[in-house]
C-alpha cells in the first residue's frame, strides 16, 4: 500500500506509518521485540495506518495491540482500512466475516479515529453502509468514509456528512493516504461531535480537503493535467 514511514508525497509531509509494511521491514521476531522496534517511529507520527488484515496472524495482532496501548495515549491517531479478504482468513471467496472475525475486529474499530471501507465491507462489519450510523455506533465517533464501486464516496467527519460523485475517487489507497496527509495539517476537521447543530468541522474546508485528496482523478475527469 504505502511505504512504512512515508515522509513525502506530492502534498508534503505525511507523518504516516503503515503498520503492516513497517512490521514486514523489521527483523524482530517476538511481539514484544517488534513493539520496541516500531514504537519510536510510530510515536513520532500523526497517523498509524492499520488494515483489518493485521488481525489474521496472532503474533502480528499481539504486536499491534501492544503498540496501540502505548501509542494512542501519546497522541497518535489510528486510521483503520477495512480490507476484507476472506481467503486470507481461510474462508471461501464470498464468505462473510465470521463471529470470531467480528470479535477481533471490534476493538480495532473502537480505537480508530478514522475508518475507510467500501459499501460491502460496511454492511458486513457494521450492518449498514451509512457512515453516520457507523460513526454513531462507535465510542470515539471516528471519521468514516464509505467508498462505492464506481469511485463515489459517502462520509461523516467532524459532525459533518456528505457525498462525492462517482468517478472522483479513482484509487482508494491513494485517496486515503492523501487525505490522511491533508488532515495532518487540519486536525481540527476530525473534531467528533456527531451530525447536526453540534458539528464543529468547517464544511467548506472539509470539502476542499476531500476534493484535493481526490485531485488526480478529479483533474483527469475535468481535462486538467
Amino acid at each position: 500500500m504505502t511505504s512504512a514511514i512515508t515522509d513525502q508525497t506530492v502534498e508534503g509531509t505525511t507523518n504516516l506509518v503503515d503498520f503492516s509494511q513497517a512490521l514486514s521491514e523489521t527483523t524482530a521476531s517476538t511481539p514484544a521485540a517488534r513493539t520496541e522496534a516500531l514504537l519510536p517511529g510510530i510515536t513520532e507520527s500523526f497517523w498509524l495506518l492499520v488494515t483489518s488484515n493485521a488481525l489474521i496472524e496472532a503474533r502480528e495482532t499481539q504486536a499491534l495491540t501492544m503498540i496501540l496501548e502505548r501509542a494512542l495515549p501519546r497522541g497518535v491517531s489510528m486510521a483503520l482500512e477495512v480490507s476484507w479478504t476472506p481467503e486470507r482468513w481461510g474462508l471461501p471467496a464470498s464468505a462473510a466475516p465470521t463471529p470470531e472475525v467480528l470479535r477481533r475486529f471490534r476493538p480495532l474499530a473502537e480505537a480508530a479515529q478514522l475508518i475507510r471501507c467500501d459499501v460491502d465491507e460496511a454492511e458486513a462489519f457494521f450492518n449498514t453502509a451509512d457512515p453516520v450510523v457507523v460513526q454513531q455506533r462507535l465510542p470515539q465517533l471516528p471519521a468514516v468514509l464509505v467508498t462505492g464501486p464506481a469511485g463515489g464516496l459517502q462520509w461523516s467527519i467532524g459532525g459533518r456528512k456528505g457525498r462525492m460523485n462517482p468517478g472522483l475517487v479513482e484509487d482508494n489507497d491513494t485517496f486515503l493516504v492523501r487525505l490522511l496527509d491533508r488532515l495532518c495539517s487540519h486536525p481540527q476537521l476530525l473534531g467528533n461531535a456527531g451530525p447536526g447543530i453540534d458539528a464543529i468541522a468547517d464544511p467548506d474546508l472539509l470539502a476542499e480537503q476531500l476534493l484535493l485528496a481526490a485531485a488526480p482523478a478529479a483533474q483527469r475527469s475535468s481535462g486538467q493535467g
